[in-house]
């Protein structure tokens, strides 16, 4: 029986906008590729009000893209052993930090989401900040960074949902009352333990520190048993094999650290931008796999981006209080 290929979803017509808006940018696009977008736009108001919207989102960012430009371009002017013909990936990199502040951008109407998110939750963290909440029942829930969540009893069970972050459980026991945590497509069922959550849109990944915890997928009988000083992940529909856990590097977040053990740089911005009111970017793809290795304190986040610029070399950019570009 032949195998059939799974279907690919056409882009959107915000996709499509963004996909010609860019190749309008190009050095190479054609006469004929010009009018194929001019046929394009004036096709529908709904084409042209999605390349309306991403014109008018890179005419606001045109500006500190240009700082990057001229800071990079300063640069280097000042290093004399480049030849005249190495000046060309300076005007790539500057597209890349066009890009990346493209991105910026449309990341930060994200904040609308996180805000709603807010608004639904029965309690919730900005970035940098922790809360512990002693529950009803005896259970103590203690949400880390920017983390939302909804607790729900009943006479019959305890649900907690996990709308965004990480959260530790210290369960009280309770047979009658089974303790779950989910994100809407992973779920971890409790009687009587400790452990942490963390979910990021459709993953999740369970921590325990005490007893056992039951992981399951929502739409599927699938489940796994993680012990003390275990670790699973769900991703992409499914539930991942059964890790040992570092705790004291795991939950290093209780102690208002965090740890990292020879980690790449991407996966350390990722985090430490977790506890910032901000974003830092690479921009530069040569820095994702510099390897990092240190404490960091989660109370004073610009220490930890401080300590990564002195430690690997790498030059920053700060287009404001809150935006760090690093290349």
């Amino acid at each position: 029986m032949p195998i059939k290929k799974p279907s690919v979803p056409p882009p959107s017509v915000s996709e499509q906008a963004s996909a010609w808006f860019v190749r309008l940018q190009a050095d190479d696009v054609t006469a004929e590729e010009r009018v194929q977008f001019k046929s394009w736009y004036q096709a529908s108001q709904e084409h042209a009000r999605a390349y309306d919207k991403v014109r008018g989102l890179w005419a606001m960012l045109e500006a500190p893209a240009q700082r990057v430009q001229a800071r990079v371009g300063a640069e280097q002017v000042a290093d004399t052993s480049l030849p005249f013909t190495n000046k060309r990936p300076y005007s790539r990199r500057f597209m890349t930090a066009s890009s990346s502040l493209l991105m910026v951008a449309v990341l930060l109407s994200s904040q609308l989401a996180t805000l709603y998110q807010n608004w639904q939750s029965d309690y919730h963290t900005a970035p940098g900040e922790q809360l512990t909440v002693a529950l009803d029942d005896g259970s103590r829930i203690t949400l880390n960074t920017n983390t939302a969540l909804n607790v729900d009893f009943s006479a019959d069970q305890r649900r907690i949902r996990l709308l965004r972050g990480e959260g530790y459980f210290d369960v009280a026991p309770n047979k009658s009352r089974p303790f779950t945590v989910t994100n809407g497509t992973a779920s971890a069922r409790a009687v009587g333990t400790a452990f942490s959550v963390r979910g990021s849109g459709d993953a999740m990944r369970v921590i325990v520190s005490e007893g056992t915890v039951e992981v399951s997928a929502n739409n599927t009988h699938e489940a796994v048993l993680v012990h003390l000083n275990q670790q699973v992940a769900y991703q992409q529909g499914r539930i991942g094999p059964v890790l040992s856990a570092d705790i004291f590097e795991a939950l290093a977040w209780q102690r208002r650290q965090l740890v990292f053990s020879r980690q790449p740089l991407s996966q350390v911005i990722d985090e430490v931008n977790r506890y910032r009111r901000g974003q830092i970017l690479l921009i530069n793809p040569a820095l994702k796999e510099r390897i990092v290795s240190g404490v960091f304190d989660t109370t004073d986040p610009g220490a930890a981006v401080d300590g990564i610029k002195a430690t690997l070399k790498i030059k920053s950019l700060n287009l404001s209080e809150r935006l760090v570009l690093f290349y």
